[in-house]
């Protein structure tokens, strides 16, 4: 016969083995946070976030580096010159003519959005020689100015690279909602797993409790005389199985905080440490939705279909630049200089001060390409690559279109799972008292009350999981109808 010594030293065993598990998980620190704090903590200690985020830094220098074409740009040169030459008119002499030559120039010039060019300049040249007896100085003030008629005009052209960079840095926003929005779904999703499976522990916790409890009564029972060893042994049985389930929980928990430590960087020593303990559970909202609105709202914020309109975008520009690289080149120059000399400096500016001497020039010049086979070929790939950008934005639109009627479809399923599940706790609770009570007036046996609390057991853990399924299919929809970064109030701006 099983003795009831023996037994409890083999419950004994079981529940020290529970209770030094039990007790290591609670003297481990506990870091207690909510999705929120999940969601700050990913945005700002995500490694691959970070890394991505700081390109929004590069492509404003590069917007910087783009508008610098338009820059002024101040030049200086002073240079001097001596040449020495054999004298070969003996009227001059000299054996050797000697002459020498400094000029001292300044100018200003810039680069205008229309494509042009233009310049003011401030020139001054001394010419010394040994066979002349006074030096001659010579000086003008110069304006010009070049405009391309044709190709090459107008401020699209001429600040093609300052739109491209910034059409670069939209890009570089959009990439980064992008993976903002995957971040934050996943994020989501394992804090709501590891709800679950600290759901799923209390429930253990508790059919441990029930468990022990018909252990004690059983064996009570015994004593008595009115049960019997295999009562016993069934509910010991029972009792060491949930507390093995217990064990494999709190591994599944483990699992679960490493998957979310891993999305929010928790890398240090104390938080690895950590047991980290959820402190929202989800609920269930009344939810209406409407699909067109849904999809509109897509169209508009999600960066995945913002991103392909961009691209888009590039390809409609660049065959505008095409288009005008058909163009004959029709250039437009214009000059006025007023001069100036005498034998001192002095004297020179102020001949070129009273406007005797000046120059005007006038002048168009054209330049025609032969066949242009390099624009045209340029512009017909331009106009292959919108065609199939705007196929490929029709697929993506049909895409979000099935990605919102499933996620939509999901949660109305989920939000019905809901009421089922938990209907069938309340079943399954009067089930297990109706048992417990016959149980105690010997109308049923062990084997059943175990039935049923495990029944219960598997009921609770289903009401819970079909809560956490109705959250995650709630932030799939949020995802593709494009809402959660606008549902988070979170945007993307540049880091430092």
């Amino acid at each position: 016969m099983y003795s009831n010594k023996a037994g409890r030293a083999l419950i004994g065993i079981g529940l020290m083995l529970f209770v030094h598990v039990a007790g290591a998980l609670a003297a481990e620190p506990t870091l207690e946070l909510s999705l929120r704090d999940c969601i700050d903590m990913a945005l700002t200690e995500n490694l691959s976030l970070k890394a991505f985020s700081m390109g929004l830094n590069t492509d404003d220098l590069s917007i910087v580096q783009a508008q610098s074409k338009f820059d002024l740009s101040l030049n200086f040169d002073l240079n001097r010159n001596h040449s020495s030459q054999k004298n070969y008119f003996e009227y001059y002499g000299v054996d050797n003519i000697e002459r020498e030559n400094t000029t001292m120039n300044f100018s200003l010039g810039q680069e205008l959005s229309t494509g042009a060019d233009w310049g003011v300049g401030f020139y001054n040249s001394l010419s010394e020689s040994n066979i002349e007896t006074v030096k001659n100085y010579t000086s003008y003030l110069g304006v010009e100015l070049s405009q391309p008629l044709l190709k090459g005009f107008g401020k699209k052209v001429a600040t093609a690279n300052v739109y491209y960079s910034r059409l670069e840095r939209d890009t570089t926003v959009h990439d980064i909602e992008n993976m903002t929005v995957e971040l934050l779904y996943q994020v989501q999703n394992s804090y709501w797993n590891l709800v679950y499976a600290w759901q799923s522990m209390g429930v253990l916790e508790l059919s441990v409790q029930q468990a022990d409890s018909l252990l004690a009564y059983n064996l009570k029972g015994r004593e008595l005389g009115v049960l019997t060893d295999s009562d016993v042994l069934e509910a010991e049985s029972m009792l060491l199985s949930r507390q093995q389930d217990i064990l494999n929980q709190q591994n599944i928990i483990r699992e679960t905080e490493d998957s979310l430590r891993r999305l929010l960087n928790m890398d240090s020593e104390s938080e690895m440490k950590s047991v980290i303990k959820p402190t929202d559970t989800a609920t269930v909202g009344n939810i209406t939705i409407d699909i067109g609105k849904a999809f509109e709202e897509a169209v508009a914020l999600r960066p995945d279909y913002k991103l392909n309109k961009k691209y888009l975008e590039r390809y409609q520009f660049s065959r505008d630049l095409s288009q005008n690289g058909l163009l004959p080149n029709l250039d437009l120059t214009a000059r006025y200089n007023i001069h100036g000399s005498g034998t001192t400096y002095d004297k020179d500016i102020r001949d070129m001060g009273g406007f005797g001497q000046n120059d005007v020039s006038l002048g168009i010049m054209l330049r025609l390409p032969l066949g242009n086979r390099s624009a045209k070929a340029e512009l017909k790939k331009n106009e292959i690559e919108i065609k199939r950008q705007e196929l490929t934005i029709r697929d993506l639109e049909s895409r979000i279109l099935t990605e919102i009627r499933s996620a939509a479809r999901n949660v109305k399923i989920r939000q019905e799972s809901v009421d089922v599940a938990r209907k069938n706790v309340e079943v399954d609770e009067l089930k297990l008292k109706i048992e417990e009570e016959k149980f105690k007036n010997q109308l049923s046996t062990s084997y059943y009350v175990l039935q049923f609390q495990k029944d219960l057991a598997i009921a609770r853990n289903l009401y819970n999981k079909t809560l956490i399924d109705y959250t995650i299919a709630v932030n799939e929809l949020n995802r593709a109808s494009g809402s959660m970064l606008k549902k988070l109030n979170i945007s993307i701006v540049a880091m430092d």
